[in-house]
């Protein structure tokens, strides 16, 4: 029975076997009679079969409506899929492989909507958190910190009201005192053609080269008396010239060239066709022209007729010098200066032979040496530039990228075309500083055209980078650039990273020690000190042997410390007798100060310069090793220092590091090394150039060359230069190289001596007769005299240095010297053998005594105002003849002068106002120290007052202002500006701000801004930044 039973179930598959319709199919299905959970005799479902028997219809059916499972398996294990393939039946296959990616489709978007969902479901519940907790933040922190809110908005509405002036203040171009000091220049250049602007000056300047030249009754004089040629007056003569046929070449001045190089080319190609036409030998009324009305000989020349210029020109032995390009106008004001020029000139030449044979008898000229003529500029007593132009390259003037060649002497040649590293010497005045600008002239055109030729200029004065610059002109983005030596630390400071692993710190100036800084820790520990040696040991000559040798000498750098082991210090013939002058005796005990001082530098975070320069000096290093892009970025092709007695041997090896060791051009004065610490002489530069070239032994320089004539001081201020650098070189031998003795263009009054005078007396004298007059001092009693005498330009000598002024008072440098009877014994000639190892500070004072005297152009003044063993010793020597000089016979250098006959000091407005010009960029350029500061901007007001210049008077007040503003305000802190005083400060600030602006002072804006951030609010700080 149950056979028969499942034979009969298994019939029933036969209707879909047999092809029998869907529906008859669904009635059996509905009836009963055939289940869908059925299998037939092969184990096959109605889906393995409607599968297998291409039942498409069916199969949709049974899966759409019954819910069949296309993945169950029939008795062999294979999915209806399985079965439609063996089967071969197409429709059905497809059908479900269809049906089987709708599937998946439909999984995959459904999952991914439910992604969606409930990533929008978190994010909704997200942001309603955020919101919920946003919102009692606020409130708390509301509740929390409302006085604060209420105060940022306090803030910000005070800002608005203090410093909106400033914010919408409209900025000028001038920026400092050096763009104002360009700006004069420029203005002075066009001015030069102006008669009245010079009124003043051209009244006085005869007068005064007149009265510096001693003249023999019998020598006839020239008239340098002047008439004012009118146009109408300059007449041709031409027969009073003779005529040359021709000329191959001609000299231009730098006024000239000025004037091509700015010119438009239409007057170039008429200068190039009048040039050509004088060098041919044309004659016309045109082209050589006698002006009348002048001393000497002028030539003029007619650029083209209808332009109105004039070509003024003399004739300078076998050549023509081409003076200026002038409208028609300016030739009376130009022959007027190139005929003071030319006969300023020719008084080197009607000196009497009496004072000649003087000169060469005290060694002041040498005796073998012809007397040569030096043309000189129209604005000085300084050597005109010139540059040469042949014939044949005429043509080239009118071109773009003609470069005038400079024209040099023999003796300048032979600087300028020394090759490798340079050492140049010479005494103050004798044109150094002309040499370099000569030398980085040559060097320039010698490389015209390679991009990578860079030119370093560097000096420790502000002023002497800027005159450097405007003579050649600063091109600071391609090839040159002139950096104080403060200003090339910061650069390199800034561009090399510190070396990470190094144990490097920074180098911050609040925490730089220096000799000031130095004197009172070494006060405080000799109050502490019970060793009488100890106690002796001044501390110059402490600072001196820690800053010269200890850690600052080449010796000190090669060792594995970084500074010299006792041993090395104590022994002599490491360093040489000549070159390290402390007694052997003081030499353990100068090296425990110097191991106290440095446990002292690091206990305190401190450094000094010697540390930064050590620092420096190994990065630089590691950049060319490592890093050649960064090291290209500060290596210079050439490097120029002035001043260089003033550097030690390692910051020599810093500019050696930079340039390489044949390619420094370095100029100084051995007798004027007087900066604190540092013990220099020109041997030691040779020592360090041995160590930087290594084994190329041909890079290390030659023996220095020397220049010996003097542009600036006359003799009568030499010759007592002079004699005390006798004492250096007599007593003192290895302290400084001894030259030839400088000898100066013209003849000069001796010194004036005021003995025991008066502290009124010389108070009135200076508001009166010597007005304007520079006075000189020890440094340490600078501040002292200034507030004694109520006179602005007191300056201490060393702060002078490098400066010139027209009248100099060299006031008790005798009577406040710490060695009153070893200075006697040295004056009157009592100084024993043994005198440098008893009394080496002496030599020191010396320079110092040199440098003083060399500050001074024209008129030069003793004053003691008391009695004193050196003063009475020093008078003597210098007003009498009965002291002899170092065992010879002498004669008095100066005069004691009476107040009642002194002539009054003639300054004109012009000079005064470069005077006042010069101590406002002293100002701008010594930054960090604000009393400096304020002495320099003081003096710069009294000479603008002078000088009648309200508008820069007026822009120095407002920098003194901020500087005032600076000093009283630098030990507040921040936030006291919340406080009712501390609104009043930042009212007053914003005011000083805007009236620097007015000014066109924005870098002291800026100054002012770093250096009281600290005591303005956070907000109004971080605004203003």
């Amino acid at each position: 029975k149950l056979e028969a039973e499942q034979r009969h179930r298994w019939s029933n598959f036969d209707s879909v076997k047999n092809g029998g319709s869907l529906v008859d199919i669904q009635d059996m299905v509905a009836n009963g009679e055939l289940l869908i959970t059925d299998r037939d005799s092969g184990g096959m479902g109605l889906a393995h079969l409607a599968a297998a028997y291409d039942r498409r219809d069916l199969l949709e059916w049974l899966v759409t409506s019954k819910a069949m499972s296309l993945d169950s398996k029939d008795g062999r294990g294979r999915t209806a899929l399985d079965v439609a393939r063996a089967s071969k039946a197409p429709g059905t296959s497809r059908w479900i492989e269809e049906f089987h990616a709708r599937n998946l489709i439909v999984k995959v978007v459904q999952r991914h909507y439910q992604q969606i969902i409930a990533t929008q479901r978190l994010k909704r519940r997200t942001n309603a958190q955020i919101s919920i907790a946003r919102i009692y933040r606020g409130y708390s922190k509301r509740r929390l910190y409302s006085g604060v809110l209420m105060r940022r908005v306090e803030d910000s509405q005070r800002y608005a009201v203090t410093w909106g002036k400033l914010i919408s203040s409209n900025l000028t171009h001038i920026t400092c005192w050096s763009d104002l000091r360009e700006q004069v220049n420029d203005m002075n250049n066009a001015q030069l053609l102006d008669d009245s602007f010079f009124v003043e000056t051209d009244k006085r300047l005869s007068k005064a080269t007149e009265k510096a030249l001693l003249v023999s009754e019998d020598q006839p004089v020239v008239d340098n008396t002047l008439r004012d040629a009118s146009l109408t007056d300059l007449e041709v003569e031409v027969d009073e010239v003779p005529e040359k046929l021709s000329w191959a070449s001609f000299r231009m001045t730098g006024h000239v060239v000025k004037w091509l190089k700015r010119g438009d080319k239409k007057y170039k190609t008429f200068f190039v066709r009048r040039m050509q036409q004088l060098a041919n030998g044309e004659k016309s009324r045109i082209l050589r022209k006698r002006l009348k009305g002048s001393a000497t000989t002028i030539f003029e020349t007619y650029l083209e007729q209808k332009s109105g210029f004039r070509i003024l020109y003399t004739e300078e032995g076998d050549t023509k010098v081409i003076w200026f390009v002038s409208p028609h106008d300016k030739v009376s004001r130009l022959m007027k200066l190139i005929d003071d020029a030319k006969t300023r000139t020719t008084r080197q030449q009607v000196v009497p032979e009496a004072v000649i044979a003087s000169l060469q008898h005290d060694r002041l000229i040498p005796s073998s040496q012809a007397r040569r003529e030096v043309l000189l500029d129209v604005v000085g007593n300084v050597p005109l530039k010139v540059y040469d132009v042949n014939h044949m390259n005429l043509e080239d003037i009118a071109t773009n990228s003609w470069v005038p060649r400079l024209h040099l002497s023999n003796e300048e040649l032979r600087v300028v075309e020394e090759p490798g590293t340079v050492l140049l010497l010479g005494r103050s005045g004798t044109g150094k500083t002309v040499c370099i600008c000569n030398r980085m002239e040559y060097d320039r055109q010698q490389h015209q055209g390679d991009s990578t030729f860079r030119q370093l200029f560097v000096a420790r004065s502000k002023r002497l980078t800027k005159y450097v610059s405007g003579v050649l002109g600063d091109d600071r983005c391609s090839v040159g650039c002139f950096l104080t030596y403060a200003e090339l630390l910061n650069e390199l400071e800034s561009a090399l990273p510190q070396l990470s692993g190094r144990g490097e710190r920074p180098f911050k100036p609040s925490t730089r020690v220096d000799f000031v800084r130095f004197k009172d820790y070494y006060a405080s520990r000799q109050e502490l000190s019970k060793d009488a040696a100890r106690t002796n040991l001044g501390p110059l000559v402490v600072w001196t042997a820690i800053r010269s040798f200890l850690k600052n000498s080449i010796e000190a750098f090669q060792s594995s410390t970084g500074f010299l082991s006792r041993e090395s210090f104590s022994n002599i013939g490491v360093l040489g007798k000549n070159r390290c002058r402390v007694p052997s005796d003081l030499r353990d005990a100068i090296y425990d100060e110097f191991e106290q001082y440095q446990i002292y530098l690091q206990s305190q975070n401190l450094w000094d310069d010697c540390d930064r320069i050590i620092s420096l000096i190994k990065r630089i290093e590691y950049a060319r090793r490592n890093d050649s892009a960064l090291f290209d970025s500060v290596r210079r092709s050439k490097i120029y220092v002035d001043e260089t007695q003033d550097y030690t041997q390692l910051e020599l090896l810093l500019f050696f590091t930079l340039s390489g060791p044949g390619s420094l051009f370095l100029a100084g004065d051995p007798a004027q090394s007087v900066v604190e610490g540092t013990e220099f002489r020109f041997e030691e530069v040779r020592s360090v150039a041995y160590f930087a070239a290594g084994n190329n032994r041909k890079l290390v320089p030659s023996k220095p060359l020397s220049v010996n004539l003097n542009f600036r001081s006359h003799a009568g201020v030499l010759n007592v230069a002079s004699s005390f650098l006798d004492y250096l070189f007599h007593y003192y031998p290895s302290s400084a190289k001894q030259l030839k003795k400088d000898y100066g263009l013209f003849q000069g009054s001796r010194p004036g001596v005021l003995h025991k005078l008066d502290v009124k007396l010389l108070k009135t004298l200076l508001s009166d007769k010597l007005n304007g007059a520079v006075v000189l001092c020890h440094d340490d009693s600078a501040a002292y005299w200034r507030s004694i005498l109520d006179y602005t330009l007191v300056y201490g000598i060393r702060e002078a240095k490098g400066l010139e002024f027209k009248a100099v008072i060299i006031l008790n440098f005798f009577e406040e010297l710490p060695l009153q009877r070893p200075w006697r014994n040295l004056l009157l000639g009592r100084a024993g053998s043994d005198f440098e190892a008893k009394f080496t500070v002496i030599g020191t004072h010396l320079k110092l005594l040199y440098t003083a005297i060399t500050r001074c152009i024209e008129r030069l003044f003793f004053v003691e105002t008391k009695g004193s063993v050196a003063g009475d010793a020093a008078i003597r020597r210098l007003t009498t003849t009965s002291v002899k000089h170092l065992g010879e016979e002498c004669r008095a250098l100066a005069t004691r002068s009476n107040v009642h006959d002194i002539d009054a000091m003639i300054m004109t407005k012009d000079e005064f106002l470069a005077e006042g010009l010069s101590s406002a960029e002293i100002a701008e350029s010594d930054r960090a120290n604000l009393d400096k500061m304020l002495t320099s901007l003081n003096r710069a007001i009294f000479y603008f007052e002078k000088a009648g210049n309200t508008l820069y008077a007026s822009k120095a007040r407002a920098h003194r202002s901020s500087v005032h503003f600076r000093l009283e305000n630098r030990s507040q802190v921040r936030n006291i500006v919340n406080t009712e005083g501390g609104m009043v400060i930042e009212t007053k600030m914003a005011r000083i701000m805007e009236n620097l602006v007015k000014e066109g002072l924005l870098r002291e804006v800026i100054d002012l801004f770093h250096s009281t951030e600290s005591i303005l609010s956070r907000y109004t700080a971080e605004h203003l930044e």
